[in-house]
């Protein structure tokens, strides 16, 4: 993405692409030379960033904690306390959801005999019998996919995740030395996927990941310039608030309203305060020339 995206985003309805060269390929290289070679030039795209708000809200009274051996500011930070956990939890759904349902469903060839590309499932599908050899065959396949020397991220079930656990740590002092295929290998645990996984077809029972070339996804974030300055229009706070778990910015936003608190641990003469943690994110893959390929490459382990 272009350094400035933020600013020239300035509201959550504009419209916002990037650009990018697109692969010019000449399947068969000429032999020889010739005075009157012709050739087609290059050419450039765009990608229409596709933007999603989540959003997660409490309230609180004025007068709540009057009764309480807690401070009305202890009360407010363990509600900002679980609304990051919920974000959390939340984004990470989106995440494991947006990695699992773009993966590629082309192929440019895989591994006779041991990993066999299922265009149906658009899964890699790896042989039980070299299942301890996950690490490599990864690396393979992303290199004759195009992505060679290029640092992988594997994010993994849990049964995927144990068995690399495990394999990672079969060193040299062991009879069989397994650790090696693992270098410039990054596995990440999602424990959502294993369901992912048996839904798309229920022989994934023995580890099912997807692996991801470094570089070719990122997700975007955003929030309205008034809660990026600070605004407060007596009728309505904008601020905002830097969320300790991913280190992003989010929009908060809170209002008061005259309320009876007593049904909420207030008072009878109180004043509701409703709040709103809120984010703007886009999440994007690396275009491809080829029809439906990405750069998520799907694998799955059957017996």
């Amino acid at each position: 993405f272009f350094p400035n995206y933020k600013q020239l985003k300035t509201s959550d309805t504009r419209v916002l692409e990037t650009n990018f060269f697109k692969r010019t390929a000449q399947t068969i290289l000429t032999t020889g030379r010739a005075h009157n070679h012709t050739g087609t030039g290059g050419d450039s795209d765009t990608l229409v960033l596709t933007w999603q708000t989540y959003s997660t809200t409490f309230s609180m009274t004025l007068k709540q904690a009057d009764t309480s051996i807690y401070s009305w500011q202890d009360e407010y930070n363990n509600e900002i306390i679980n609304k990051v956990i919920d974000f959390a939890n939340g984004l990470d759904a989106v995440a494991s959801t947006y990695i699992f349902s773009n993966r590629s469903g082309a192929t440019l060839g895989a591994i006779t005999g041991k990993v066999a590309f299922n265009a149906t499932n658009d899964v890699y599908v790896v042989a039980g019998a070299v299942k301890d050899d996950i690490g490599t065959l990864i690396k393979l396949v992303a290199d004759i996919n195009g992505y060679q020397s290029q640092q992988v991220d594997v994010v993994c079930d849990s049964l995927l995740f144990s068995n690399i656990i495990k394999l990672s740590n079969q060193g040299a002092g062991n009879s069989t030395n397994t650790a090696f295929q693992f270098a410039g290998t990054r596995f990440i645990h999602d424990p959502s996927l294993s369901a992912k996984a048996i839904a798309l077809d229920a022989t994934y029972n023995e580890g099912f990941g997807v692996a991801v070339p470094i570089g070719h996804i990122a997700c975007a974030d955003w929030i309205p310039i008034q809660n990026r300055s600070g605004l407060d229009t007596k009728e309505q706070l904008y601020g905002s608030l830097s969320n300790p778990v991913d280190g992003l910015q989010y929009a908060m936003h809170s209002y008061s309203e005259r309320a009876d608190g007593t049904g909420v641990n207030g008072q009878k003469q109180d004043e509701l305060v409703q709040s709103e943690l809120s984010i703007d994110l886009s999440f994007n893959h690396a275009p491809d020339s080829v029809t439906n390929a990405t750069p998520l490459m799907a694998f799955a382990i059957v017996t």
